[in-house]
Parts: C-alpha cells; structure tokens; sequence
C-alpha cells in the first residue's frame, strides 16, 4: 500500500513585441496593413495530485489518482493598425488596446484494476477517468481611430467579449493480452469508450454612447453545446519466429458521433463516421545489436473543438474567425522504414517513411472587399509526404553523455491544391542536440 501527494504552484510572466506587414493585391489597385503590436502575460498555475497503490494480492491491484490544476491568467495588449495605398500614404490609422483575464480548473480522477492470469503474460486491465472544467475569459477592447498626423477623429468603439465554458468527460477501457500454450504467439484485444461534453457561452457587448452601458449584439454571441462519443474495438496478434524475429498485425475500428446544439441558431448540427485502423510491424535484430524494422498504420487526426466551433471571434477585427462544424477526421497511411545499431559507447538509427493523407485539416484564409481576411477551417484534397530522419546517442565518459537529431520532411499536395488553394510543396528541417553532465550523484546539467 503506497501513498503519494504532490502540491505545487507556478508562477509566469511574458513580454511580447511583434510586428506583421501585409499587402492586399486587387485588380486596379493594391494596400499594406502594417501591424505593430506589444503585451505582457500573467499567469498563476496551481496544481495538486494524489496517487494511491494498492496490491490486494499477488494477482490482483488497484491504482487511483486524483488531479487538479488551475490557471489564472491576466493579460494586455496593445495593437497599432496602419493602412498604406497605392500613393504610399496613410488611408486609415487606429489603435486597439485588449485586456484579459480569466482562469481554467480542471480537476480529474482515474481508477486502474489490474488482474495478473495464473499463466505469464496474461493480464486483464480495466481503466475509468473522469474529468470536469471550468473556463472563464472575459477581452476588453478599445479602439480609437486616428487621423494620419495621430490626433484622434473623435470616433471609437469600446466593447467586451465573454467566453464561460463548462466541459466534462468520462471513459472507460478494457484491455485483455495472452501469451498462447507455443510461447511464441501472443495476442492482445479490447474495447473502449469515450465521452466529452462542452457547453461554450459567448457573450458580446458593445458600450453605447451616450448612455454609457453594454448591449448584448446578439449576431457576435453564441450559446452552444458540443457532444463528441468514441467507440473503439481493436485486436492484435505477435508471433516470435526466433529471438530477434518477429511481426505483428492488428486493427481498430472505429465510430465517432459528434453533435453541436446550436440554441442561438435553433438548430442541431450532427455526423457520424467510421473508421478501420489497421497496422502491421516486422522487427528482426541480430547477435550484433542491429536492428531493422518495417511499420505500417493507419492514423486518424479528429478535428478538436476549436476547429469546428462556428462561433466568431473578432479579437483581430482584420482577421475574423470562426471554426467549421462539418469537418471530416484527416486519415494517414503510414509507411516507416527504421535501421539501427547500438554500441557500447553510443547508438545510431536512421529512419525513412511515407504518409499518404486525406482530408487534411487546414486553415482556409478568404481576403474580403474591405481588405479583411476570413479565417476559417476546411479539409482540403490531401497530399504525399517524404520523410527522412536520424537521431543517436554517444556516451563520451561515465559523467558526459550527448544525443543529436536530425529530420527532413518533404510536402506534396495535389494539382486541386496548388491550382485552387495555391499550395505550394516544399520541405522542413529540424535539427536537436542536447548534453547530460553528473558532475557526482547530487548534481546533473543539462543543456
């Protein structure tokens, strides 16, 4: 039996400065906006968790945690807008000043039984979680508009957004695994189910002169909520051929229910779909420490709230947007090549892969008359991705040890996304390294 608390706190504070440059291009005529832009970020983070071990016997044990973390927050801004035409002169300037503050807590339990069969590699394993939130953010905005030699025009807007979120979510996993009577062959399998819930309450508010009170706009609030269930099935197989040869194949199926309860709208917004998740390995290592292996899956990529939440958030007035509630998941193939050989002093792998992805999720940008943008989510046709990667280790003493990284990733999208959406291929690089000093057993740095 075996108890552990933790409790902690946190605190954060960031300065930011930033600028963009845009040029809008039309038919007869083109204009910049020039953005200059500075803030200071405040946050207070909390956090306590309680995790209980307990072996009933030598077959059977429970675990238990409890969590809870909290995140206050109190953030400004200020925004300088600067549009430049043709003729390179001042058409509109403005300043916009945001507040915010707010905070999210979010408590969480989860409950693990284990049971250990009476022959080895046998165990069945049932997990539940539950987890509740509460998120609150309320933005201040004021914008004064300015005449090109900076003295104000006597115009400005003062107006208030507030965002209270309530979320809760459960599920529940039953995994089985067995090594068969061969002790060669093994199989695993098992069901779960995933529930979350949102309740998202968007209030806008406009300060009206010369009353000097808020009005509710109703066309900029919302009051909706987000139901979303997993069901999920899988099944897999390993057979061991001889030590360090084997291969393994399995699949999960898959159904997904999202529904949106849009009260402002008076209308529900519902899908459902399916999916069938398969993936097979073929692992062989030698006497030398060599290693080889062939992998391929099936990967699903759900879109998350926010990118199918259709209320509008107008914090950049140039810049509107708003989610797509009729987006369909981003399914992968994936296709991996990995080679790699450990020594004593280091190890080295080096890896090739191919994904093929459909229905990718992206940001859609729409230029409006008014030389606003609309930002937006879509799935767009998909494309091919070329990737190749290398990552080790070296050991330079007992004291000092290295490890380095290295990946180059390739995009190709589809004629439709180039000709239509104005994709472009190209590529990435990324590149890590990183070194672990123990001077003696009290100390490590690492850098």
């Amino acid at each position: 039996f075996a108890v552990n608390m933790n409790v902690g706190m946190g605190y954060n504070q960031y300065e930011t400065d930033g600028y963009s440059n845009r040029t809008n291009i039309y038919t007869d005529s083109s204009n910049q906006l020039k953005i200059n832009s500075n803030s200071i970020s405040k946050t207070l983070r909390p956090n306590f968790r309680f995790n209980l071990d307990y072996d009933l016997n030598k077959r059977n044990t429970v675990n238990f945690v409890a969590q809870y973390n909290q995140n206050e927050f109190d953030n400004s801004g200020f925004n300088r807008y600067k549009n430049i035409n043709r003729f390179d002169s001042i058409s509109k300037l403005s300043e916009r000043t945001v507040a915010t503050d707010g905070y999210n807590r979010n408590p969480s339990l989860n409950f693990t039984y284990t049971h250990k069969g009476k022959t080895a590699g046998e165990q069945l394993r049932v997990i539940g979680s539950y987890n509740i939130g509460w998120n609150k953010n309320v933005r201040n905005f004021f914008q004064e508009f300015l005449n090109a030699d900076d003295t104000p025009t006597g115009i400005d807007s003062t107006q208030k957004q507030s965002n209270d979120t309530r979320n809760n979510g459960y599920s529940v996993v039953v995994a089985y695994a067995k090594i068969l009577k061969n002790n060669k062959t093994s199989f695993s399998t098992g069901a779960a189910y995933y529930r979350s819930n949102s309740h998202i309450l968007l209030t806008t508010e406009f300060l009206k002169k010369p009353e000097n009170s808020f009005q509710k706009v109703d066309l900029l609030s919302n009051d909706f909520e987000f139901h979303q269930d997993v069901l999920n099935a899988r099944f897999s197989i390993k057979h061991i051929f001889k030590p360090g040869f084997s291969i393994s194949a399995g699949a999960a199926v898959e159904q997904t229910n999202i529904l949106f309860e849009l009260y402002r709208d008076g209308k529900n917004v519902y899908s459902r779909f399916y999916n069938l998740l398969p993936f097979a390995n073929f692992n062989r290592s030698w006497e030398n420490k060599t290693n080889l292996t062939f992998a391929y899956r099936r990967t699903i990529r759900r879109p998350g709230i926010g990118e199918l939440n259709p209320a509008i958030d107008y914090g950049d007035p140039y810049n509107l947007r708003y989610g797509n509630p009729d987006l369909l998941p981003s399914q992968a193939h994936n296709f991996d090549v990995v080679f790699g050989q450990t020594k004593t002093k280091g190890f080295a792998n080096i890896g090739l892969g191919y994904n093929i992805v459909e229905d990718i999720i992206s940001q859609i940008r729409t230029l409006q008359p008014d030389g606003k943008t609309v930002v937006t989510w879509d799935n767009v046709s998909g494309r091919q991705e070329y990737e190749v990667s290398s990552w080790g280790g070296l050991t330079i003493s007992k004291k000092i040890r290295s490890n380095i990284s290295a990946s180059y990733i390739y995009n190709q999208y589809s004629t439709f996304d180039k000709q239509i959406r104005k994709y472009r291929d190209g590529g990435s690089f990324t590149s890590n390294f990183s070194c672990n000093y123990l001077p003696d057993d009290k100390w490590t740095l690492t850098g």
